[in-house]
């Protein structure tokens, strides 16, 4: 289990999804699920942080940001903060509160949103990096397997400082 756990804000989850949503042009599930991972990422070699204190998980198609999974499966029933899915499709129903996210939140969701507009076949490959497949095969048969902070951090080139300042923070 990791002993760094990041507190999760289900308030800038919503307005990160509706941000997405909102900019990307195929808002799937996956896509956004994947996205989330891709800017945490950025988020955590930046800033210490993820965006909105999400914890991810390995699923059979890739790292996949526990929470607001769950949010998104339950916006199929009725819409969720903004937010309704039908079958695969996430469809924003108003405007991202953008003072719910810091700039810096902005700054990593746009940079991948950047980053896979011209090639979003490799969002999947993406999140499937070291930290998940590590994971992954630790599952013990399960269908999915928490990746731990410290994980996704050793895939950067300063991840034992990142990890000092981790443990050692009130992250």
């Amino acid at each position: 289990m990791s002993s760094i756990i990041f507190e999760f804000n289900q308030t800038k989850a919503i307005e990160a999804i509706l941000y997405l949503a909102k900019k990307i042009p195929h808002p799937g599930k996956y896509n956004i699920c994947k996205m989330l991972y891709l800017a945490d990422k950025v988020s955590l070699e930046r800033y210490g942080r993820f965006i909105f204190g999400e914890s991810y998980v390995a699923m059979p198609r890739g790292a996949t940001p526990s929470k607001a999974y769950d949010l998104l499966k339950q916006a199929i029933d009725r819409p969720v903060g903004g937010i309704k899915v039908d079958g695969n499709k996430v469809t924003p129903l108003r405007e991202p509160d953008l003072d719910q996210l810091s700039d810096s939140d902005i700054k990593c969701l746009d940079q991948i949103i950047q980053t896979y507009k011209n090639r979003p076949s490799d969002i999947g490959t993406d999140a499937h990096d070291d930290a998940y497949q590590k994971s992954w095969d630790k599952r013990e048969g399960k269908g999915s397997n928490p990746i731990p902070i410290e994980s996704i951090a050793e895939l950067f080139p300063d991840s034992a400082d990142l990890i000092s300042y981790l443990t050692n923070s009130d992250a």
